[in-house]
């Protein structure tokens, strides 16, 4: 068996550089046997980072082509399901992210995305929504727990051919109720299953962070383990905000009586961490520790030995939910939707920026139970979304 795993792997962002390791993990694990291929838009090599190879967009099309070798297509998870190739293609290029940022005034005179298209050579008029008749050789198209939270009828409106596309997947999951509820508004019945992500800390457990990760991680998480606060944030969503999370997290510090470690989790262009974080750095009146996210390994240990995550990225919020950490989910969407669909009472919901130190008080005081019976219940739930996607790849050979 042949499975291509395509996502935006070619970028150096944590979550989705954990979607490929763990899918192809969870499937060995079920016991399939096959020879897995990992793809992004690009050709690129993020092993340094533990990122896996990916060989680029055309090489993809002709593994899809080959009708002599049939291929299972999994898309790796994410935000895809009305992904652009022109939001995928600033997150790779300085200049034309500059361009993007302004992409609602241009795009009513010029198509960003037809442009992007061509550039990157697309085959499809968005990156990941095809079926099995725009290509010769797939034997079933796996969609898996993505996210659609922003999802609007105007995106179905726009792109006609969208709802038949992702209705003839040949298994399609959705990661959170208010994409559920999207594509049913579509007239879409589709399975709801958590981000796969939930699974690392089973193949990545404490234990065996601690022996791949920086001396410097090491040396900090041994010295203060479970007593920092991990902080969090991008650029484009705290935009003028910087003030506000500066004095909440002052107030983590001086009145949560814990030190606090900012870490980026999203360095490609259009996440800006590491850009934000340093600002707000220069912000706080509290010592805090800055770590440059060497590696996925020192971001995941980071966050799975603190006493409360504190931040803006899903799978920040996600990796804590799988090590059974507080957490503290900040105004994005996105995270906002899977918060209310797989987190604990009380805190299953993202806050404003002004609320980070009250949710961080009520986050460090939920029972350990709840948030180890929370994570549980999703690695049970993602298991049988991949007993499932097996059966259907089985099926098709």
């Amino acid at each position: 068996m042949k499975i291509l795993i395509i996502g935006a792997f070619d970028r150096y962002n944590y979550g989705d550089l954990l979607f490929p390791l763990v899918i192809e993990k969870q499937l060995v694990s079920q016991g399939i046997y096959a020879e897995f291929e990992f793809f992004g838009l690009v050709k690129s090599d993020l092993s340094e980072v533990g990122g896996l190879p990916t060989e680029g967009l055309q090489e993809f099309y002709q593994k899809c082509d080959n009708p002599d070798e049939k291929v299972n297509v999994i898309i790796a998870g994410g935000e895809a399901l009305g992904v652009t190739w022109n939001s995928l293609y600033a997150a790779l290029n300085p200049l034309f992210q500059k361009i993007n940022k302004r992409h609602i005034r241009i795009s009513k005179f010029f198509n960003l995305n037809r442009f992007a298209q061509k550039i990157l050579k697309g085959r499809t008029e968005l990156p990941f929504v095809f079926d099995k008749k725009d290509f010769k050789g797939v034997n079933s198209i796996i969609l898996n727990s993505l996210g659609g939270s922003g999802l609007s009828a105007k995106v179905f409106v726009k792109y006609y051919f969208l709802k038949n596309k992702l209705k003839k997947a040949d298994y399609f999951a959705v990661r959170d109720r208010i994409t559920l509820s999207n594509l049913a508004q579509e007239g879409m019945k589709v399975d709801l299953f958590p981000d796969s992500a939930i699974l690392m800390s089973e193949f990545y457990p404490l234990s065996w962070l601690e022996q791949n990760v920086s001396s410097e991680v090491k040396a900090f998480v041994s010295e203060n383990r479970g007593e920092y606060v991990f902080v969090q944030i991008n650029k484009k969503t705290t935009n003028g905000k910087l003030d506000i999370i500066a004095t909440e997290v002052d107030r983590i510090y001086s009145e949560g009586k814990t030190s606090i470690c900012l870490c980026p989790i999203g360095k490609a262009l259009d996440h800006d961490d590491d850009v934000a974080l340093k600002d707000l750095g220069n912000r706080l009146t509290c010592p805090y520790r800055y770590f440059d996210a060497d590696t996925i390994w020192d971001i995941m240990y980071l966050i799975g030995e603190s006493k409360c995550y504190a931040g803006t990225s899903l799978h920040g919020a996600i990796t804590a939910m799988s090590y059974a950490v507080p957490h503290v989910g900040l105004k994005v969407e996105k995270l906002n939707a899977y918060l209310g669909t797989w987190g604990v009472e009380g805190n299953n919901y993202a806050v404003e920026f002004s609320g980070i130190f009250e949710q961080f008080q009520i986050a460090k005081n939920l029972d350990k139970r709840d948030l180890e019976q929370s994570r549980n219940t999703q690695i049970r739930e993602i298991k049988k979304a991949f007993q499932k996607m097996a059966e259907v790849m089985e099926g098709n050979n």
